[in-house]
């Protein structure tokens, strides 16, 4: 589950880089990238990617704005009252 998100608009905004994310990412000398270490290794983000956190500590990157924990608790809980109302019907008849 994804606990936090963070978009990466250039270096011109990198004063407000999230505390989170100090210690998982580097600036190297002439690239435009912010390189994050994450699970699959250290990897480019660019101006416009999102950067997340999930609720194990791995960092990764998306294209995309990534679903929060609160759209997947939804889904979550709505699949269990689907199950159990299909229960309820199989034991009813």
């Amino acid at each position: 589950m994804i606990i936090k998100s963070w978009e990466f608009r250039g270096f011109e905004w990198s004063h407000d880089l999230p505390d989170w994310l100090q210690p998982e990412c580097s600036k190297r000398k002439g690239s435009p990238y912010l390189w994050v270490h994450t699970q699959q290794g250290e990897q480019p983000a660019k101006s416009g990617q999102y950067i997340s956190i999930n609720l194990r500590g791995h960092i990764d990157i998306h294209n995309t704005k990534p679903d929060g924990w609160k759209k997947e608790t939804i889904a979550g809980v709505a699949f269990t009252v689907l199950i159990a109302a299909v229960l309820v019907i199989m034991l009813a008849m």
